[in-house]
């Protein structure tokens, strides 16, 4: 039981991280980088290739470049650009937008809801909710919150997310972010792939051993 929920906290506590590398860098930024490559070698490069010091102005301005403009975003971090032809605002954004509500969450942001940054929370926020019907043992939440992060990630996330990186790839002048999108893409992929009912069936088998 206790191995499961520490493997569905790390899942939690990486989305979450990877929604981090999503905004403007800064110095906490870059520690949080360090201590996630001290225990996690999946994203150990990353560590090797964020610029400390005087060299993280670098990085801010590669991420204006990619994300933000002020004239041509060079890698949209919508998801809409990519499910709808380039169309920004779009019926997947609203839909995203949907599945925030439909969980209770709070929608006054200030950014598009289908933001990368904002989809890669929503997950954590639903690994975590799984955490805690794990930790209550209620075997329907657990179903449940798993059936939900399936489905969005097939139905947004990792749908644009390959597009995505490969204009990141593309268009990146630092290391740091050609690694950071290809390693979400595979991070996400790999999720999905993983998103079957192994561990409501682990809790079970617990149930029964006690």
């Amino acid at each position: 039981m206790q191995e499961t929920l520490n493997k569905i906290c790390q899942r939690a506590d990486l989305y979450k991280f990877l929604s981090e590398c999503y905004y403007l860098p800064d110095h906490a930024l870059i520690q949080k980088v360090v201590d996630v490559a001290q225990t996690n070698t999946f994203f150990a490069e990353l560590c090797h290739r964020v610029p400390v010091g005087p060299e993280l102005e670098s990085l801010k301005i590669d991420f204006t470049r990619l994300f933000v403009g002020p004239f041509k975003v060079l890698a949209p971090p919508y998801g809409s650009f990519y499910l709808e032809d380039g169309r920004m605002m779009g019926e997947s954004t609203i839909d995203v937008r949907n599945w925030y509500e439909k969980d209770g969450l709070d929608v006054v942001i200030n950014d598009a809801p289908d933001h990368i940054a904002m989809e890669l929370e929503f997950m954590y926020y639903l690994v975590a909710k799984q955490t805690q019907a794990t930790n209550a043992g209620n075997l329907q939440d657990i179903q449940d919150c798993q059936r939900k992060q399936k489905m969005f990630l097939s139905s947004h996330l990792a749908r644009w997310l390959p597009p995505f990186a490969k204009n990141v790839k593309e268009n990146a002048q630092t290391t740091f972010y050609k690694k950071l999108a290809r390693l979400t893409g595979i991070f996400v992929q790999k999720d999905l792939d993983a998103c079957t009912l192994f561990d409501v069936q682990s809790v079970h088998s617990a149930e029964k051993g006690l």
